[in-house]
């Protein structure tokens, strides 16, 4: 149906929780142990405890969610809800749902006036004709998606419609999911026609997390997400991931903030970027996380400070250490029948130390799972550090005969060859690996300087160049510079 115009006059709108909502620190993590995306690296009998002691939930991953915290793929409720001003304000999953059959606990528009006043279900809110579709609260600030063909969830996010952003960023929106006949742009003018403006809404974090999967962003922008207080907290947890491959004056600062941060997800995300530190550093900042309230935070320091030699630290220090130690090798040992939990125990042994026993838990992972890339890689890494490069060589090649498309054993094996001073061969697998990961700006990197390394420079800046138009990416714009004006 075409939408009404804008009436004349507005009520003016407003909202309350209900007063015997129960605190989120509680309920919400009891629904969350199910109805997530995460991952569980303890057993968990949900008796009231936070939510990460047992589990490690999702952030706003590329391929889970678009850039704006919409649901791309099954992500089970949660990471959307607690982007939303209605997680925010103390509302909980049963003053909606019966928390035994999951039924709402009212019809229609009356489980949202439970909180919204009336005024929210009239059509000089909504501008629909009333029993028609938009005229429903969830229509608009609950769009569903169907998963596995059958299975038809709504986003709780309760974000306002951003037709502007799906211009912009490539979003989708709940007008044109309804009018497939228009354009975002139509939306967006309607938008404004009715409420004199165009609303934003809570969820401000689209533009940076955009900038940052197209490799645009700068460290500034996602530390200013990253500390963004009046952002959601999964949103800023995933600015400190993406931090990851920008460590430097603006980002180190905003995570070791972000390390006393009230959310465990963010303290989590936070450490797992600043394992890459110097051991001096990283023992100072991470140290204190060893005895973190939440066990998944403490694994997760445990994890960036393997190579820690326990003698060297002092002794108040080393209880705690062997603690956080035992508790990681635990979390794996609970999830030893999949290959990630066991190549995780690998690196973890071979930070410190163990080498004959991390080999050993990089060949289960491969038995587990001959599919499982990473164990190919990371085995063939060990026997380089080891000097055994034909051992490696016959694991990637393996590896290979599996998956011959993959980019990363092809990156591997092109390593390998330079090592080896195969020059021919060493181009070929590390063009394929640039060729099938466009979006590894590290590869596309690595590419070019071998060819310019092998003589090529030509090739090499032809080869930047045609990346940088489909995808800018400061490390290649500065390298591509550098060697234009004959500066390397």
């Amino acid at each position: 149906m075409t939408p009404r115009p804008r009436k004349p006059r507005r009520p003016k709108y407003s909202w309350s929780p209900p007063a015997n909502s129960l605190t989120s620190k509680t309920e919400i993590p009891v629904c969350a142990a199910c109805h997530s995306r995460r991952s569980q690296p303890f057993e968990d009998d949900r008796t009231g405890q936070p939510l990460m002691d047992s589990f490690l939930p999702a952030t706003l991953d590329d391929g889970l969610y678009h850039v704006d915290g919409q649901v791309n793929d099954e992500v089970f409720v949660y990471g959307s809800f607690v982007q939303s001003l209605m997680y925010e304000k103390g509302v909980t999953c049963s003053d909606c749902h019966n928390p035994h059959s999951l039924e709402l606990k009212a019809e229609g528009d009356n489980v949202c006036l439970q909180c919204h006043t009336p005024d929210y279900a009239t059509e000089q809110h909504h501008f629909h004709e009333p029993g028609t579709p938009g005229s429903q609260c969830v229509d608009c600030h609950m769009p569903a998606k169907t998963f596995m063909q059958v299975d038809t969830r709504r986003d709780h996010s309760f974000r306002i419609p951003r037709p502007d952003l799906s211009d912009s960023l490539g979003t989708p929106n709940a007008c044109n999911q309804c009018h497939t006949d228009k354009d975002a742009a139509w939306a967006t003018e309607t938008l404004k026609q009715w409420y004199g403006h165009l609303p934003s809404g809570h969820q401000q974090f689209a533009h940076t997390l955009h900038a940052a999967r197209q490799g645009r962003a700068s460290s500034q922008s996602l530390a200013r997400l990253l500390g963004n207080t009046r952002q959601p907290d999964i949103a800023r947890a995933t600015a400190a991931h993406l931090l990851g491959s920008q460590l430097d004056g603006a980002s180190i600062p905003a995570l070791a903030q972000a390390l006393n941060s009230p959310s465990g997800q963010i303290r989590q995300a936070a450490i797992t970027v600043l394992q890459s530190l110097p051991l001096n550093q990283r023992w100072s900042l991470l140290a204190p996380l060893l005895n973190d309230p939440q066990r998944v935070v403490r694994i997760s320091a445990a994890e960036a400070l393997a190579d820690v030699p326990v003698s060297e630290v002092p002794l108040a220090a080393q209880q705690s250490l062997m603690n956080g130690f035992k508790e990681f090798e635990q979390a794996q040992a609970h999830n030893a029948d999949t290959p990630s939990a066991r190549v995780k125990l690998a690196n973890f042994l071979l930070a410190q130390g163990y080498e004959k026993r991390a080999e050993e838990e990089y060949r289960q992972a491969i038995q587990l799972d001959p599919e499982w890339l990473p164990a190919y890689v990371n085995l063939a890494d060990l026997y380089r550090h080891q000097r055994r490069e034909t051992a490696g060589e016959t694991v990637l090649n393996d590896g290979l005969v599996r998956q011959p498309d993959s980019a990363d054993l092809h990156h591997a094996m092109g390593l390998l060859k330079v090592r080896q001073k195969a020059s021919a061969d060493a181009l070929e697998h590390l063009h394929i690996a640039a060729s099938r990961a466009p979006s590894n700006s590290h590869y596309q990197y690595v590419y070019a300087v071998a060819l310019d390394s092998y003589g090529q420079r030509p090739a090499a800046i032809a080869w930047l160049e045609r990346q940088l138009e489909s995808r800018p990416s400061e490390p290649l714009s500065r390298l591509l510079q550098q060697w234009q004006a004959g500066t390397r």
